[in-house]
């Protein structure tokens, strides 16, 4: 017969179970934190995906002796600097998430050479692009958040393109069977609710295996989009990202054989 615990034993088992209830608040407390830090953040990337993309616009539209110019030259510089910002927030939750164990992308910063393009070098390039792109091509741009559709639809018919939009993983599928055929680049937004970019990109494939993709987040790459970026006709772009980046990458998609 097992022997009856002492009072003094229960107070241990008690004091260890309380202890290790405590962890597991402090556990999921910490979860939940930097599940809202890193929404927030996801949030504050595409805000300031929409500020740098109608300033891209504005620049295209603006002479570099406008004094105008400089201005939003240095609006960009700003979002350079609300970028940092988020991956300072980002660079905590993934240290804390990182601690346990866990694995979490965080967003970067622009790339630098695109920061440091010369005021009226981005215009030139998307006049070249039209120049040596006769052929009017049709772009599928998918994203959760209207503004971001909205902006990036106005970039891409800034560099010629004719561009129809989807607000989720279900609608870029649906379309895009469709209009099979039509459709010469899929841009698909990363992070959505419901099917996300990486189920849609798969369920894309399925029905195009030749469909060319260019992801778009403001997350690093992971290890999940570093595995299907291996794949022909496939391609990343960070947010938030310049008119001139935008028409660098997808250039080398439309160009790339199908």
């Amino acid at each position: 017969m097992a022997e009856t615990p002492t009072y003094r034993e229960l107070e241990k088992k008690i004091a260890a179970l309380e202890a290790e209830l405590d962890s597991l608040r402090e556990k999921e407390i910490s979860q939940e934190r930097n599940r809202i830090f890193g929404r927030v953040a996801h949030e504050f990337n595409n805000l300031m995906m929409v500020i740098q993309g109608n300033i891209s616009i504005m620049l295209h539209d603006t002479d570099a002796d406008d004094p105008f110019h400089e201005r939003l030259k240095n609006m960009e510089r700003y979002i350079r600097s609300g970028t940092r910002l988020t991956e300072k927030l980002l660079n905590v939750v993934e240290k804390s998430t990182d601690s346990e164990g866990k694995a979490f992308s965080v967003s970067s910063l622009p790339d630098e050479r695109e920061l440091a393009r010369p005021p009226g070098g981005s215009r030139r390039g998307m006049d070249i692009y039209r120049q040596a792109s006769p052929e009017t091509h049709r772009v599928l741009l998918v994203d959760d958040e209207a503004l971001i559709l909205d902006v990036g639809a106005q970039m891409l018919a800034k560099i010629g393109l004719d561009v129809i939009t989807a607000e989720n993983g279900a609608g870029a599928v649906e379309l895009y069977k469709r209009e099979k055929g039509t459709i010469d680049l899929v841009i698909l937004d990363l992070i959505m609710p419901g099917i996300d970019g990486i189920d849609t990109y798969h369920l894309l494939k399925d029905i195009d295996p030749g469909v060319k993709v260019l992801i778009s987040s403001g997350y690093r790459k992971d290890q999940r989009v570093e595995t299907f970026l291996t794949e022909p006709n496939t391609g990343f772009i960070k947010k938030p990202f310049s008119l001139a980046r935008l028409s660098d990458e997808v250039r080398k998609l439309l160009r790339s054989p199908s």
